[in-house]
């Protein structure tokens, strides 16, 4: 079971670009007339996987639009790149049914890349600047976290 960071104030934007109430939202997504109310009033709250799926549905959607990170972070002063976990990249990439192309695509970048970072070893050193994998994230509908290669609990940041 996945939870979703959701915010409060764009699902209320969204709902209303949608001229639904909150009642009526509330019962498209099978919940009870005040659930989407309280839903809004909070600025992130974290909903079940399986609602957001109906929110989005119900209301058009994708699930990047209900994030609570829906921008990427301001570049730091001197970039710096990130170690991309292939295998990440690669579980994260079919579970989402994209081929490498599409995803490359969607996420705006150049050709062949993807196919490139998934067919190195683990412990190969694959860089990525942080706002490629912001992109990799939203074309994915995933948390960036999940595309870094960890090592002692931290972001693997190149030696």
């Amino acid at each position: 079971m996945q939870l979703y960071l959701v915010d409060g104030a764009r699902l209320r934007e969204l709902r209303e670009r949608a001229g639904f109430s909150p009642e009526e939202l509330s019962g498209m997504v099978g919940r009870g007339p005040t659930w989407i109310t309280e839903l809004e009033r909070q600025s992130r709250t974290y909903v079940l996987e399986i609602l957001v799926h109906k929110l989005v549905g119900a209301l058009g959607v994708g699930i990047s639009d209900l994030s609570a990170y829906p921008d990427p972070p301001a570049p730091p002063a001197e970039p710096e790149d990130l170690r991309v976990s292939p295998g990440s990249l690669r579980a994260l990439r079919e579970r989402a049914g994209l081929s490498p192309e599409e995803l490359e695509k969607r996420a705006g970048l150049a050709p062949g890349s993807v196919t490139r970072a998934e067919e190195a070893d683990e412990g190969d050193e694959v860089l990525a600047s942080v706002e490629t994998i912001w992109r990799l994230a939203r074309a994915l509908e995933a948390s960036p976290t999940h595309l870094v290669a960890r090592r002692g609990g931290f972001f693997s940041k190149p030696s």
